[in-house]
């Protein structure tokens, strides 16, 4: 059975509406979605450094991620079902990055929120964990 899990990282910002569905099919979702936030960044609309104040705590577990400032209250909540997708990826500044999809399977149009992780290893786990979520509820409704 599945725990839930916690992790300290930088919330970088967020990217309303975000829209792949432009016509360029040739380039992989994922790589236009890293271009989309690098877009954001360098037009200010998301961090390119974190700062202290942005520091949260990402909780992964059975009902989504929950993310609390240090103030300990609760800045978002994803329930599982509007997690289209994470996306891990290292930015121009070698610093691990997860692009997270809100919204529906298939859709074109979504929201993005950007998390700085500390390590590589600490993005691995991220999305290993939040991998084990849904692979045990797909365990459990077979």
């Amino acid at each position: 059975m599945y725990e839930n899990t916690a992790f300290d990282v930088y919330f970088l910002g967020m990217i309303h509406e975000v829209n792949l569905g432009g016509g360029d099919n040739i380039r992989d979702p994922d790589v236009q979605l890293i271009d989309k936030v690098e877009e954001a960044q360098l037009e200010g609309k998301v961090q390119l450094v974190p700062n202290p104040e942005t520091r949260v705590t990402v909780s992964v577990s059975k009902h989504g991620i929950k993310v609390v400032n240090k103030q300990n209250h609760v800045q978002q909540r994803h329930p599982l079902h509007t997690l289209a997708q994470i996306v891990y990826y290292v930015d121009s500044f070698f610093k691990s990055n997860l692009a997270l999809k809100i919204g529906q399977v298939g859709r074109s149009v979504y929201d993005c929120y950007v998390f700085q992780c500390d390590t590589e290893d600490q993005a691995n786990c991220i999305c290993q964990s939040l991998k084990s979520v849904y692979d045990d509820i797909t365990r459990r409704n077979l």
